[in-house]
């Protein structure tokens, strides 16, 4: 089946609503209790975050609560924002579920707050698959843009997330993960997300520090951004 949205984002500037696409199960809904932490470095990669080599990927938002009590979608849009005002390129993913994979009477539709809307120009890029690469020219786009770093947010952090930035690092990418801007159906999974990113492929920092390096680290001469070392989710 032909994706029903085109690559670019139309003039509206509208994410494709849930209800046009529907999501691909309860993951896409974040546990509102869970405190979601940040873990402490777990001997994977040390990479410095430069806002001229990055692009912020937002993955999968649509039906996510604007009121969440983790506050992953007021993090998300603090990211949008700060990347936006640093010029780093903000792309979307969504994942279209194969047919007949959404539960009858799920609810859909929710939206979620302005800033976190994709805006006329950016990249929206639609694939059946959880890493936002599958089946996409994501990686040809940022190719087009000349950048190699990837800072991901959204849902879900156990299953989209987690292959994404594995994707992204087999595909000789620098990912980063913004662990309270991404959220998953209960703390248990997302911490075991993060860890494992942490430990194997990805640089996974806070909203605060990734916010402060799109704005100051710039140049790979400069200090890198430190990691802040919290308790686990």
């Amino acid at each position: 089946m032909p994706f029903p949205f085109p690559e670019t984002v139309t003039p509206s500037g509208t994410i494709p609503p849930a209800d046009a696409v529907p999501p691909p199960g309860p993951a896409q809904l974040p546990d509102a209790a869970a405190p979601y932490g940040t873990p402490e470095p777990g001997g994977g990669p040390s990479w410095c975050l430069e806002a001229g080599r990055a692009v912020l990927l937002v993955r999968d938002v649509r039906g996510c609560p604007v009121e969440d009590g983790s506050g992953f979608v007021g993090h998300a849009e603090r990211l949008v924002r700060a990347a936006r005002d640093a010029g780093v390129p903000v792309v979307y993913a969504v994942r279209v579920p194969e047919q007949g994979a959404v539960q009858p009477g799920r609810e859909v539709g929710r939206g979620v707050v302005d800033a976190v809307q994709p805006r006329p120009g950016d990249s929206l890029f639609t694939g059946k698959r959880c890493s936002a690469f599958a089946g996409t020219r994501l990686r040809a786009r940022l190719t087009e843009l000349g950048r190699d770093q990837v800072v991901v947010a959204g849902v879900a952090a156990a299953t989209d997330i987690l292959l994404t930035a594995a994707d992204a690092w087999m595909q000789d990418l620098e990912p980063f993960i913004a662990a309270d801007a991404v959220a998953d159906r209960t703390a248990a999974e997302h911490a075991m997300a993060v860890r494992w990113l942490a430990a194997t492929c990805a640089v996974v920092m806070d909203t605060d520090a990734l916010v402060a390096a799109f704005g100051g680290c710039g140049t790979a001469q400069e200090a890198p951004v430190e990691r802040w070392a919290g308790t686990p989710g």
